[in-house]
């Protein structure tokens, strides 16, 4: 942060942050059995936000309470919130809701005056030196904690025009990005509603004429089967073997996948990677952290980079006898990560291993049906592959401007925005 407040544009001035803050609160607590699906009031917590700082109004629980004890701390349109414990730092702004939302115990709710945007005070936190500034005033040694006396800190504070064209360019990244990740959901979505249509619910192209008969599995169409995984795909058939080494890898740990995404790939030189990188992976194959299943993170490789290898920590599950887009979606539903959860071994670290994969049972139908589904599924999951990587193209172009944009280094009221279009 200090580097932020050197070598300013003129007209730019270093404030305390409270200068530019009409009002502040911490969020209230509450008892926990005032939660309810009924509840009158949203309530926002840090799980409730992302890295960025977006918050997902569609995870925010309810509860019952009085909103005139706490009309102190509801929060209004353009607030802006900052996560105090546990993962400290992350600055979002409410957006509204169709409830009245109050913020959760370990964020802090600022309402700023006419002298600042909001939105660029979120960039500016959220930047890695805003960040590393804020978790530089938290203290506690075993859980580091920000508080609201803390955060009177030194700021950088552009004329508003300033913050205003700053706020507008980063936002305007943003918007794509955002764009992007809700058809990538909606498309996710189209294709999970198809599968448990025909394979969950039976719903398929021509079941009028076929009975439903038994199986280990339940009651399943007639001329259907009931299979291992094992039947269907190897298990971490393809490895770097000793003498086959490549020179250069893009390499991608546990660490680095979430649910349905992988969030970063490495390049390294092989002899700089770490020992786990051994699993080669193909355009179609699926990824399973085998640790911790519980946190459901996979991914499908849609058309990958060269050399692209993942760790041993993953279950790389390769399509034989059935179409991969088919055993994605068998292999990431809710009732296959409580099979892999209920497998799991060990106390800190609960694991499954490939015999488990192997072992998982799998309704199998006709080939014609699997065909159709194919068909249908193969390009929505190569069109969601090419959104994800252009939101990531924006968010490491939106990355590198940030820096240069809040420190001044950019003059953004005589420069040209970026080009988007280029890489949206």
């Amino acid at each position: 942060m200090a580097g932020l407040l050197e070598d300013l544009p003129a007209d730019w001035r270093v404030i305390p942050f409270g200068e530019v803050v009409s009002d502040s609160a911490f969020g209230p607590r509450f008892s926990g059995d005032l939660y309810a699906e009924d509840g009158n009031v949203a309530t926002l917590r840090t799980t409730d936000m992302d890295d960025d700082g977006w918050i997902s109004y569609e995870t925010m629980p309810l509860a019952k309470l009085e909103t005139a004890k706490f009309q102190n701390h509801l929060l209004r349109k353009d607030d802006l919130v900052i996560t105090r414990s546990g993962t400290c730092g992350i600055a979002g702004i409410f957006r509204g809701f169709d409830k009245p939302v109050l913020p959760g115990a370990f964020l802090i709710r600022f309402r700023l005056n006419e002298q600042a945007d909001v939105r660029f005070f979120r960039y500016l936190f959220n930047s890695k030196a805003g960040r590393g500034h804020l978790l530089s005033i938290a203290a506690g040694a075993v859980q580091q904690n920000i508080n609201i006396t803390n955060l009177k800190l030194p700021v950088p504070l552009p004329p508003l025009p300033v913050q205003r064209r700053i706020a507008s360019i980063l936002s305007a990244y943003d918007d794509l990005i955002e764009n992007n990740t809700r058809r990538i959901a909606i498309l996710e979505e189209m294709a999970r509603a198809l599968y448990r249509e025909w394979f969950v619910h039976f719903r398929f192209p021509g079941r009028e004429k076929i009975k439903m008969v038994d199986s280990p599995l339940g009651p399943i169409p007639k001329g259907w089967d009931v299979a291992t995984l094992s039947g269907l795909a190897d298990i971490n058939a393809s490895s770097i073997k000793r003498g086959e080494e490549l020179h250069s890898i893009n390499y991608v740990d546990i660490a680095s996948v979430s649910t349905g995404r992988i969030e970063k790939v490495e390049q390294l030189d092989l002899q700089d990677a770490p020992g786990r990188a051994r699993r080669i992976v193909r355009h179609g194959d699926i990824i399973w952290s085998t640790v911790r299943p519980n946190r459901r993170s996979y991914s499908v490789i849609i058309d990958p980079v060269p050399n692209l290898i993942v760790s041993t920590g993953f279950a790389v599950i390769s399509a034989t006898s059935a179409p991969f887009t088919y055993l994605y979606y068998v292999v990431t539903t809710d009732e296959f990560a409580a099979y892999l959860t209920n497998h799991a071994t060990g106390s800190a670290y609960p694991a499954v291993n490939a015999k488990d994969f192997e072992n998982a049972p799998v309704v199998l139908p006709p080939k014609e049906l699997l065909s159709r589904f194919h068909d249908i599924t193969e390009p929505n999951l190569r069109l969601r592959e090419l959104l994800t990587r252009k939101a990531t193209n924006l968010r490491t172009t939106r990355d590198l401007l940030l820096p240069k944009l809040i420190s001044g280094e950019i003059d953004v009221l005589n420069t040209a925005g970026p080009p988007l279009e280029a890489i949206a």
